[in-house]
């Protein structure tokens, strides 16, 4: 038995979001402030979270339930090796994506959202704060067409991300703060701070 003594706080949103960029930038503020912390992504770099990135990058395709164990194998190493470790360490772990990508995508394609969370909840640790970096999808597309040449994937697809979207704007959690993505980015990262200052200061 783990007891929790730092704080998670997990980063969140479809692709073009800018959620990567916020949550380093949020880690940097942390480090100034001479906080202990700890940056994390999802997928890991375990031999799950290796598999799934090559399936994204070639573009292949396997079972749904299959790639969704993917995520679960890699999931549970990274709880196990990266998570609790940090956590009991009195560690702020930041988070690029956590359990809730996992719902919201792999619910965009048919699974069951509600049964994916309650999968994962049963050995990962709850969030403390859970950033939700929301933009509409015509802005994470041209994001995503300026930031990159090949065709987008899967995942990248318009019709695609406005049901992930959707499903994240849908979840019903405790502890989400819904951030706008579109605002210029030190707004974006101003507006997280404030929020974790209060969560700080309760």
């Amino acid at each position: 038995m783990h007891v929790k003594k730092g704080l998670l706080i997990v980063f969140e949103g479809i692709d073009g979001s800018g959620k990567t960029t916020i949550s380093k930038l949020f880690f940097d503020h942390l480090i100034k402030m001479k906080l202990k912390v700890s940056w994390f992504r999802e997928p890991s770099d375990s031999k799950w979270g290796q598999k799934i990135r090559e399936l994204a990058d070639t573009k292949s395709s396997i079972p749904i339930n299959e790639e969704l164990n993917y995520f679960i194998m890699d999931r549970k190493w990274d709880v196990e090796k990266n998570i609790i470790p940090a956590l009991n360490r009195g560690e702020i772990v930041i988070l690029d994506r956590y359990y809730f990508s996992t719902a919201c995508y792999q619910g965009a394609r048919g699974l069951d959202i509600k049964k994916i969370i309650s999968m994962n909840t049963e050995f990962a640790p709850e969030h403390d704060l859970l950033f939700l970096i929301d933009v509409d999808v015509d802005t994470a597309m041209t994001r995503i067409k300026k930031g990159r040449i090949a065709e987008a994937k899967l995942f990248e697809k318009k019709d695609f991300l406005k049901k992930v979207r959707q499903n994240y704007l849908n979840l019903d959690i405790k502890n989400i703060k819904i951030i706008d993505g579109r605002n210029e980015i030190n707004t974006v990262l101003s507006d997280v701070i404030s929020e974790f200052d209060q969560l700080s200061l309760q």
